[in-house]
């Protein structure tokens, strides 16, 4: 007879709980050591994932992370590579997530628009 198997953990399967929010923000990770200037590149309720210039952070450490006029504090949960992800201690309100969007969104435009005007001036412009 079949054995039957309990189901898998969330985090046993790899799976996160809260959908995350794709942006590309400069933000700031403070730690007691000090403070990295990073790139906010995710962002959850729960959590978010920091791109660093360097990594000689650990896992388990205590921070502040500051974008835009938000911030949070948080543990780092993993680092590797220049990367970590990091958990809040309290979750985020929706309208944080909310006006992050809007903030991503505002910088893809600008960015888009700069990359047309850097095009045209210097001749890269395709008709």
């Amino acid at each position: 007879m079949a054995s039957i198997q309990p189901l898998a953990s969330d985090s046993q399967a790899g799976r996160r709980r809260h959908s995350r929010l794709r942006v590309c923000l400069p933000a700031r990770l403070i730690t007691l050591d000090g403070t990295l200037h990073v790139n906010l590149m995710d962002l959850s309720f729960k959590g978010a994932k920091v791109v660093l210039g360097r990594s000689e952070l650990r896992p388990g450490a205590n921070a502040v992370l500051s974008w835009s006029t938000f911030e949070a504090f948080c543990t780092l949960a993993w680092v590797q590579d220049n990367a970590c992800g990091l958990d809040f201690d309290v979750p985020l309100r929706p309208n944080v997530l909310i006006a992050t969007r809007d903030l991503a969104d505002a910088t893809r435009k600008v960015d888009a628009r700069r990359t047309a005007a850097q095009d045209w001036a210097t001749g890269r412009l395709s008709r």
